[in-house]
């Protein structure tokens, strides 16, 4: 949330240095969804974990800004990069979620530096992290077997270069088609168990979530009113993460909305676009891990 009023306290007060034409806005956005994801839950040594999340949230950042202009180049991108998470846990799907939402919102070179607010949020985030002294990711996480982590990593590419391919295809934000990648990121498991636990989790969660986040744009909140709830969903999804991954699927939505419309202004349909877009990846990724070389071993 401070990145956010920073930025708008910037545009609101700069005046002939380039400021208050929207860049601190930008600017804040970015570094924001960098700490977001510098923040998600993960069982991991912290400073291992932000040392590697930190330089994958940079590079996101010079990535999306050299393949601005090339959309093909951007899916192979996020499918290389949600292939190298499946095979290395601690990696997970940062890099991927980094790499897409940064072409997505914009603010990768918005100060004219390609992956400066990448790095800024970073740190912040890493600050963050390591005064809390955890990140709560529901338990230490279970190596999987050679094979079963190789089987995901190739369920995973094919499924998210198929989504990418479809969005690059359309253009990045025809109906909003890049959450269907996101969804399959954040759904699939190596387990149709798992994924099924998963999928269900989120398609709840994520129908309350976007419903909340459609009524809160529905009114085209102030700056300092976006701000306040994109800090308040931040809060509620990491308190609650632990209690259970539902809670997680509610408020994230809730924070990610209102943080693209920080920085563009988006319709309240944005948040039913991206219910439809969570239950076709969701199906995909269950479907994926039932019949698309399954691993049967228990969760």
């Amino acid at each position: 949330m401070l990145p956010l009023l920073a930025g708008a306290w910037l545009d609101r007060t700069g005046s002939g240095t380039g400021v208050g034409t929207g860049v601190g806005t930008g600017f804040g956005a970015a570094m924001s969804l960098a700490t977001t994801l510098m923040l998600m839950p993960a069982a991991f040594p912290l400073p291992r974990l932000m040392l590697v999340r930190g330089v994958a949230v940079t590079a996101a950042g010079v990535c999306a800004w050299l393949t601005g202009a090339h959309p093909w180049l951007l899916a192979a991108a996020v499918t290389a990069s949600a292939v190298a998470g499946a095979l290395w846990p601690i990696l997970g799907t940062t890099g991927a979620l980094a790499t897409l939402f940064v072409a997505i919102m914009g603010g990768a070179d918005v100060v004219g530096v390609p992956g400066l607010a990448q790095a800024a949020g970073a740190v912040w985030g890493a600050l963050v992290a390591l005064l809390l002294g955890r990140l709560s990711g529901g338990g230490s996480p279970r190596p999987e077997p050679g094979g079963s982590r190789l089987r995901h990593a190739a369920r995973l590419g094919v499924l998210v270069g198929a989504a990418m391919t479809l969005v690059a295809s359309l253009g990045l934000r025809v109906a909003e088609g890049h959450w269907l990648v996101t969804s399959v990121l954040n759904t699939m498991r190596p387990t149709p168990e798992a994924t099924g636990t998963r999928y269900a989790k989120r398609m709840l969660g994520s129908l309350a979530g976007s419903a909340l986040a459609a009524l809160i744009l529905v009114g085209h909140p102030s700056t300092l009113v976006t701000a306040l709830c994109v800090g308040a969903a931040g809060a509620l999804a990491h308190a609650y993460r632990a209690a259970n991954y539902a809670y997680w699927a509610i408020w994230m939505p809730v924070m990610l909305l209102l943080l693209s419309d920080f920085s563009r202004p988006e319709p309240w349909t944005a948040s039913l676009a991206r219910m439809a877009m969570n239950l076709l990846g969701g199906l995909a990724a269950l479907m994926a891990t039932r019949w698309l070389w399954p691993d049967r071993r228990d969760e």
